[in-house]
């Protein structure tokens, strides 16, 4: 594990976007989109500053990205710089579309590939260049990608663009670094936030890209977070507003050895994210046997050298201390036991405390911040958001936060409190 901290100064802009200003010609296939004139700032900065290997801070989803250009890898490690992040934690390559993650099995190596800059993505022998363009009509026709593995097909159909990443074979193209520095598999996302896939189809570029924070804290939902955390560090963060998911991806594997168990696919998720796990094994097939990684199976080799982001680091840590009221069950007897136990503690408690929980518990008083959420659902979408607000603006002395049962939407909020929170208290 490496971290690096040499970084190049910069006054960071932050520019104004909306999805109201782009029109993609398809939903899945082509990245080719029309923009209204007001969104050339951002569009022009962003593609610039991409094209010359420099991190972009741009909205998805899920949650803001740190963008830099996945062909190239001195671009990749300035992510690594920029975060502080350990450079054995593998990044996400995003796309702009089928054809953009096509064109990657047909470029050359990643030492030849890093003196170009193609225009990926849409099917135009002028931007793509005749050989390329040619490579990818002889293999398949629209609705035809030979280059993706057969398991994912209807997952694509169904999931993409959106918050699903997926475990492919290693293109040639994608330089070892984005690896983390080991592995054949790459993990892969198409966004569905229209200013994302527009910034990566300007470009012309795949984009790697993990959470636009300091590595550790809790993941940035907003451009003002990333602003906090990467000021200086990165010359642009384009703003458009809060993300609509607010937890990162979940990472789906149906191709590797992790996958098949006794020569059979059984498909894993290995980080809970915006798909639960309810939807992917609502497709049938080799789904319904799908597993989740740490709650069904594990392995060591992937502890200690991950396919994927979030499976070996602590993550989405605010500066004070997480207490995590965790239910055994989705029981009200579980519920009132949370309840009654968090009323004991907080009556033990001086200083200034944060308090999430699911519904209204009847916590009061001067010296207690209360942030009360509907559901699972809308504590998912709005966690990241609200431990910074305790954390930062409010500069509570503890959290304490009030767990959901692992179903639906719950699994992916849970996975990251967990990995928040310093104290677990079971109820």
């Amino acid at each position: 594990m490496g971290i690096s901290t040499a970084v190049t100064a910069f006054n960071t802009k932050v520019l104004p976007a909306s999805a109201a200003q782009i029109t993609f010609s398809s939903m899945l296939e082509d990245g080719a989109f029309t923009a209204s004139t007001d969104a050339a700032p951002w569009i022009n900065a962003s593609r610039d500053a991409l094209r010359g290997n420099m991190c972009v801070g741009i909205p998805t989803e899920t949650v803001y990205g740190l963008a830099a250009n996945a062909l190239d890898a001195s671009a990749v490690q300035q992510i690594f710089a920029v975060k502080g992040r350990p450079s054995d934690n593998p990044l996400i390559v995003h796309v702009s579309s089928i054809r953009m993650l096509r064109a990657l099995y047909h470029l050359p190596a990643c030492d030849d590939a890093q003196k170009v800059l193609p225009f990926l993505g849409t099917d135009n022998a002028a931007l793509e260049g005749s050989a390329l363009h040619a490579a990818l009509q002889a293999a398949g026709q629209t609705g035809e990608w030979p280059e993706i593995p057969q398991a994912y097909h209807d997952v694509i159909r169904k999931f993409w663009p959106g918050a699903l990443t997926l475990i492919m074979p290693r293109p040639p193209c994608i330089p070892i670094e984005v690896l983390g520095g080991h592995g054949t598999t790459v993990a892969v996302r198409f966004p569905s936030h229209t200013v994302a896939r527009a910034a990566i189809a300007a470009c012309g570029l795949p984009l790697a890209a993990p959470s636009a924070n300091a590595s550790g804290r809790p993941s940035p939902t907003l451009a003002a977070h990333v602003k906090h955390d990467l000021d200086g560090r990165l010359p642009l963060i384009i703003d458009s507003g809060p993300c609509d998911v607010g937890v990162e991806s979940t990472v789906l594997d149906a191709y590797s050895s992790n996958a098949y168990v006794d020569g059979e696919l059984v498909p894993c998720i290995l980080r809970p994210g915006g798909v639960t796990f309810e939807s992917l094994q609502s497709l049938g097939g080799a789904y319904e046997r799908l597993r989740v990684y740490r709650r069904d199976f594990t392995s060591t080799e992937m502890e200690v050298n991950p396919t994927t982001p979030g499976m070996k680091y602590r993550h989405y840590s605010p500066t004070a201390p997480v207490y995590l009221f965790v239910p055994s069950d989705a029981s009200s007897a579980s519920c009132a036991c949370q309840r009654e136990k968090m009323h004991e503690l907080l009556a033990q408690q001086r200083g200034k405390i944060g308090v999430v929980t699911v519904g209204d518990m009847g916590i009061s008083g001067a010296d207690r911040i209360v942030c009360v959420t509907k559901d699972a659902a809308d504590l998912a979408h709005r966690i990241f958001a609200v431990l910074r607000m305790l954390d930062e603006d409010e500069h509570v002395d503890k959290i304490f936060v009030q767990g959901v049962d692992e179903s639906n939407e719950g699994m992916a909020v849970m996975n990251r409190l967990a990995k928040a929170a310093s104290h677990h208290i079971v109820c």
